[in-house]
Parts: structure tokens; C-alpha cells; sequence
């Protein structure tokens, strides 16, 4: 779990420059969609590891909702790296896997479709833009990146870009 949080604090220093953990840290408490990340790695840590945390679990991932605008329920799998670029709006569905160093920017939605079929798979190194809604059984491939307000239906190949509703590959990325 450690690894993973600092994983996900580096991925707050876009200037690369030497910033001391403790300046990352602060940086990233201050940030409502770190503070997401941060109660998301708790409680799956607790998940994964089989320990009862109910009804504690309950109250403190609504309080963060209710904070942040950001729900991430403790089933869902999340690679290290993650980042929440703008809080907001972000709802996850508890069986989404997304892979290493994804980025998420506000009001973007990962789950089924309405209630029937499973949610999506998102590959490493994926960028979701603003409003994007990725729904239903799909795979996202690595390297991906979502435009603002695409609602994605279909599975999209590796080092793709996809924009549109419904969304289309629209050119390649490296």
C-alpha cells in the first residue's frame, strides 16, 4: 500500500524537479483528489486483506464523497501512479481495473452500462479528459488518451486517441 501512495504523490510533482517527500506530501493532503486516492488505498488495503472495516468504512468513504465529489469504492483496482487531476464528478464502478500511472481529470464516469454487463478495463498510462464517460464491458489499451466529454462504448486499442460521442479513434499517440 506504502508503495502505491508514494507512487501516486510522485505523480505530483509535474515539474520534476528534486521536491522533498515531505513538500509532496503536503502538497498532496491539500489536494482533494489525492485525499481520494489516499482513503481509496486505505480501504482496499483492507479489502484485499480481508478486514472487516464496516461500519467505520462506510462513514468515511461518504464523507469523501460528499468533500471531494469523488467516488472510488474499495473494490476497485487501481495501479500506483494514479491521478486525479481535478476533483469532482469522478465515479468509479467497483469492478473498474485501471492500470499504472493513469491520469483522471473531473467528471469523468467508469462503469456499466446502466446497471447490466461489467465496466471497463483501463490499460497503463492512460489520460481520461474533462466529463469523458467510459462505459460496459471494454478494454482501454495502454498509452490511451480520452478527449473531454467523449462517451466511449467500444474497446480502443493501444496508443490511440479517441474524442467524439460516441467516441472515435481520432489519431495515435507515442
Amino acid at each position: 500500500m506504502l508503495d502505491n501512495v508514494k507512487a501516486d504523490l510522485d505523480r505530483f510533482n509535474d515539474e520534476n524537479c528534486d521536491t522533498s517527500f515531505l513538500r509532496l506530501l503536503i502538497r498532496g493532503l491539500v489536494s482533494q483528489g489525492f485525499q481520494a486516492i489516499l482513503v481509496y488505498r486505505f480501504f482496499h488495503w483492507f479489502h484485499l486483506h480481508g478486514v472487516p472495516a464496516q461500519p467505520f468504512r462506510f462513514i468515511i468513504e461518504r464523507f469523501t464523497e460528499i468533500t471531494t465529489g469523488i467516488s472510488i469504492p474499495a473494490a476497485t483496482q487501481i495501479g500506483k501512479g494514479f491521478r486525479i487531476h481535478h476533483f469532482g464528478g469522478i465515479i468509479f464502478h467497483s469492478k473498474v481495473k485501471i492500470g499504472e500511472n493513469c491520469t483522471v481529470y473531473q467528471g469523468v464516469t467508469l462503469g456499466d452500462k446502466g446497471g447490466w454487463g461489467n465496466p471497463p478495463t483501463i490499460g497503463n498510462n492512460v489520460l481520461i479528459g474533462a466529463g469523458a464517460k467510459v462505459l460496459g464491458d471494454i478494454i482501454i489499451g495502454d498509452n490511451v488518451a480520452i478527449g473531454a466529454n467523449a462517451v466511449v462504448l467500444t474497446s480502443i486499442p493501444s496508443n490511440s486517441i479517441a474524442a467524439g460521442i460516441p467516441a472515435k479513434i481520432v489519431g495515435t499517440r507515442k
